[in-house]
């Protein structure tokens, strides 16, 4: 009996990690946005335009801007424009975040690391009605310099010193 509560007990734990791994990279996924170049910040930071949609008002925010450009610095890059220079993304491929999705799933889930690498310009956010769905733009500072240091220390890019 009591090893039957034991199973149950592990079972379920099982089943809630893989459920919020799967909802992780649901949301990840469910990514649809553009960025391009915002214009100069200060050194060490990126300021990107980010333009992604949102299916209900609840749904648009802060969050949701900040997430789409530390995704896109990391895995997109982007187009030079606004009198900037474009820039190639700091993973260097999206197969980086596939080989890395222990990593990169909690790290994009809701309030999770991304957050300490990008803050909005105040004023910036902007909201249209298209459709169905609301179009979401806003500028957002992005630090790069930090974020790839983390990166680097995790583990998940290569530094920029190592050898090809």
């Amino acid at each position: 009996m009591r090893s039957k509560k034991l199973f149950i007990l592990v079972c379920f734990l099982l089943g809630c990690t893989v459920s919020s791994e799967i909802q992780a990279k649901k949301d990840v996924e469910s990514l649809i946005y553009s960025i391009q170049c915002g214009g100069s910040g200060t050194q060490g930071y990126y300021i990107v335009e980010v333009t992604t949609y949102a299916k209900k008002v609840s749904q648009i925010n802060q969050d949701l801007v900040c997430r789409c450009a530390v995704h896109g610095v990391l895995f997109k890059g982007f187009p030079g424009s606004n009198g900037c220079m474009s820039q190639r993304p700091l993973a260097g491929s999206a197969l980086v975040e596939q080989q890395h999705q222990e990593f990169f799933g909690p790290f994009f889930q809701d309030g999770g690391g991304y957050v300490s690498y990008a803050s909005m310009v105040d004023g910036s956010l902007k909201t249209q009605k298209e459709g169905k769905k609301f179009k979401v733009k806003a500028t957002v500072s992005v630090a790069k310099d930090q974020l790839r240091k983390d990166m680097e220390k995790a583990g998940v890019i290569k530094g920029l010193n190592s050898g090809f």
